[in-house]
């Protein structure tokens, strides 16, 4: 799941969080040189940063297990193969 230079989706989203997300929401303070912490529990992903002035803590968390998803992603592969397998004995 690697593209756009050897960077992962989530690779991204943290190079994205480490540029646009420096201010902090409670006391303002811009952090230009820290960065976001990822944590993965193998079905979610916990973006974090603690400010280093006031202590707050931001958090963005991806749901990777939501089966949801899954059903909607799996259904979506299938029409796909069928259609592939249509267009092969055509």
């Amino acid at each position: 799941m690697r593209s756009n230079g050897g960077h992962s989706p989530f690779e991204r989203l943290k190079q994205y969080y480490n540029h646009e997300e420096r201010v902090c929401q409670e006391c303002g303070f811009e952090d230009r040189y820290g960065t976001w912490d990822a944590e993965t529990d193998g079905s979610d992903i916990a973006y974090t940063h603690t400010c280093p002035r006031c202590g707050a803590e931001q958090e963005h968390t991806l749901e990777l297990s939501n089966h949801d998803t899954r059903h909607v992603l799996n259904e979506s592969r299938e029409r796909r193969l069928h259609q592939r397998d249509q267009s092969l004995s055509v």
